[in-house]
């Protein structure tokens, strides 16, 4: 688990990095404070006086692993993040396939990006609702319940049908985090029968939503409208000022139902997959 002054570390060096090219940097700050693996899926890199200058962070979602980082602006051009990512190659070995994440807006990872065995795979918005936004109508047909161990597999499903994610990925991804117990799942049900599910984690302020699904064939059928503007009235009742979500930038039917929730779009992030049989790695 990392460690709190390691944890100030990054956070003072994403400041910094986000100032520099005004950018919002992914680093997932819910499982950087939770997860339970260390030195296999964080890489640092010090300067003489002990700051950090370079971090390299990889994650795994029940899909793909993703990787996120920061150089410190005075310290580019001097192969830190290069040295970053070979510390990573024991670890990124072990995935089937990598995504490296980079702001949308960042010159400085665009022109790093262009020297590595990658090719662009897509973009994700990033969406915010705030508080004070007007609450959309609720069926009262479509309810939230908290998940079961029982649910396990219909969630497992669901990520393999909505998200493409192996079914064995996403079976070991969701037994750890019920096992962790890190993250709140709720099904959704329409007229009494399972039709979906959604993920919570909650910050101080804020609450994530993440694998927001509904069954294929209950699509279209105004479900997830209902149960997002369920979930967003009781999270700003509960204190939470913004919800967040991420959906990729082509998902266009997606894209409409979280605007007509009340959510904006704030950042924009790129995905780029690596080349996994490139001969440096």
């Amino acid at each position: 688990m990392l460690t709190s002054k390691q944890l100030n570390d990054i956070h003072l060096l994403q400041q910094v990095c986000e100032e520099k090219e005004n950018i919002k940097l992914k680093l997932n700050w819910d499982s950087l404070r939770t997860r339970p693996y260390g030195s296999e899926h964080d890489f640092f890199q010090y300067d003489e006086k002990g700051q950090l200058i370079g971090y390299l962070a990889l994650y795994t979602f029940g899909g793909p692993m993703e990787l996120c980082g920061m150089v410190h602006p005075e310290y580019r051009q001097k192969r830190v993040f290069s040295n970053l990512l070979k510390q990573a190659k024991k670890t990124i070995r072990k995935a089937s396939k990598l995504l490296i994440n980079a702001p949308a807006n960042s010159l400085s990872a665009k022109s790093f990006l262009e020297n590595l065995p990658c090719t662009y795979s897509f973009s994700e918005y990033q969406m915010a609702r705030l508080a004070n936004s007007e609450n959309c109508s609720v069926n009262p047909k479509v309810t939230l319940r908290k998940a079961e161990v029982s649910d396990l597999d219909f969630i497992t499903s669901l990520d393999s049908v909505c998200f493409n994610i192996p079914e064995q990925e996403a079976k070991s991804f969701n037994k750890e985090a019920w096992e962790n117990g890190k993250e709140l799942t709720y099904i959704i049900e329409f007229e009494g029968k399972k039709a979906g599910k959604i993920r919570l984690q909650k910050d101080k302020e804020a609450t994530w939503v993440y694998g927001f699904a509904i069954d294929p064939p209950l699509q279209g059928k105004g479900i997830g409208r209902s149960a997002l503007s369920f979930i967003v009235a009781s999270e700003h009742y509960k204190g939470s000022k913004r919800v967040h979500l991420e959906v990729a930038a082509e998902n266009e039917h997606a894209l409409g139902l979280y605007k007509s929730c009340g959510f904006k779009p704030y950042s924009t992030q790129d995905y780029y997959e690596f080349d996994m049989n490139d001969s440096d790695l």
